[in-house]
């Protein structure tokens, strides 16, 4: 099922202004929001993902933020299925999606669908994690995904313990690796899409970086992930995000507030890097300077052109 209109992207590095100017846009153009971050889907992570504030979703419709909790699974696959819905029922209603975020796998999921895989086993995923769970078991997950899987292995982090058990469950009940499976090319899209990216100055950029990480620890980042960490298990996935793992560190007690700031930011700018390297490699991104007055009106033009 695919839209009848282009989509619209607001892409870019994580700190270029993106939620506010798709905001302004859809107030604009009769549009409204859906997130692709992986991070803004859960509930209660709420200052560490930068999430648009109750005050702000009040303005116009946002979709698919909230919908999940820490401990639940959610892939990329779920979230390209229920986002396709989503956009869908928004164009029936005579408006325009207007997709923003960072997290361009959900985004890729969503435009060119994923490959089908096998759907989750509860029987494996609980081997796997009584396995997990025992000393040095989830380095064993790892250098067993590693033999039968070694591009997996190479590709994910022991640490990632949901990719690690995903990998491993696919495996054992395909018979394939995960790595076999390969998801669509850039470009190889199901649904059309006007993809707006914008971008800052480099020393703009870490600035603005910098100054978002010392602004959410401010506002509460480290209690925020004390409760949650009260309600759900230190190994949810949120928890090994940027800004959370570094924040439960303070909680826990193995890291100051320093500098756990200064290891968000580090990691917050590296995270900006890859952004613009997935984005360079992105056919058809039209690219706009965030600090230029001109950009909104020339986003107009192009939504206009194109729709």
């Amino acid at each position: 099922m695919t839209t009848a209109k282009p989509v619209i992207v607001i892409a870019g590095p994580t700190g270029a202004g993106k939620s506010d100017f798709a905001l302004r846009l859809a107030q604009s153009a009769g549009g409204e929001i859906v997130n692709y971050d992986s991070v803004q889907i859960y509930r209660g992570f709420d200052i560490g993902s930068a999430k648009p504030s109750p005050e702000t979703r009040a303005l116009v419709p946002h979709h698919l933020f909230d919908i999940v909790d820490a401990d639940e699974e959610f892939n990329a696959a779920d979230f390209g299925r229920i986002a396709r819905e989503v956009c869908n029922d928004i164009e029936r209603r005579g408006r325009v999606p207007i997709l923003v975020g960072g997290t361009f796998f959900y985004l890729r999921a969503l435009l060119s669908g994923l490959p089908e895989m096998p759907g989750r086993d509860i029987a494996v995923r609980e081997r796997l994690r009584r396995i997990a769970a025992a000393t040095r078991g989830a380095a064993r997950l790892h250098r067993w995904l590693s033999r039968v899987d070694p591009e997996s292995g190479r590709r994910i982090a022991p640490a990632d313990r949901q990719r690690v058990e995903r990998a491993l469950e696919v495996w054992i009940t395909s018979g394939k690796p995960i790595s076999s499976w390969r998801a669509p090319a850039a470009g190889a899209e199901e649904i059309s899409s006007i993809k707006i990216a914008l971008y800052l100055e480099r020393n703009a950029l870490v600035k603005a970086i910098d100054e978002r990480v010392v602004a959410m620890y401010r506002a509460g980042l480290v209690d925020e992930t004390r409760q949650l960490l009260a309600r759900h298990s230190a190994d949810a996935r949120p928890f090994g995000t940027i800004g959370y793992k570094e924040a439960a560190a303070v909680v826990a007690g193995t890291m100051t507030e320093t500098a756990a700031i200064a290891e968000t930011q580090r990691r917050t700018r590296a995270y900006a890097k890859r952004q613009m390297t997935w984005l360079r490699a992105e056919p058809g991104v039209q690219w706009l300077e965030a600090s230029d007055p001109r950009t909104f009106a020339a986003a107009r033009e192009l939504i206009g052109e194109r729709r």
